[in-house]
């Protein structure tokens, strides 16, 4: 095996990887952000929610990250 036989099946198996990680990340992200919306009537999560205000601007922004690497990865599989 060559150098770039070796270089595109790594790509092939990290765009693979990304596949099928992206859709459960983004998955558990939803869930995660409605239990921190929906939770926080509850003291423990309130508590948590006010000891980090920042928390759901950075999951927003991760799903955001995660909704684009797996449009990135749909188009390098049709491409």
């Amino acid at each position: 095996m060559n150098l770039l036989d070796f270089i595109e099946q790594l790509f092939t198996d990290v765009r693979d990887v990304a596949q099928i990680i992206a859709p459960i990340a983004a998955v558990i992200g939803f869930i995660g952000l409605g239990i921190l919306y929906m939770g926080s009537s509850w003291p423990i999560i309130g508590d948590w929610r006010k000891d980090n205000p920042k928390a759901a601007n950075q999951v927003v922004i991760g799903l955001l990250f995660v909704v684009f690497a797996a449009s990135v990865t749909t188009l390098i599989t049709f491409a």
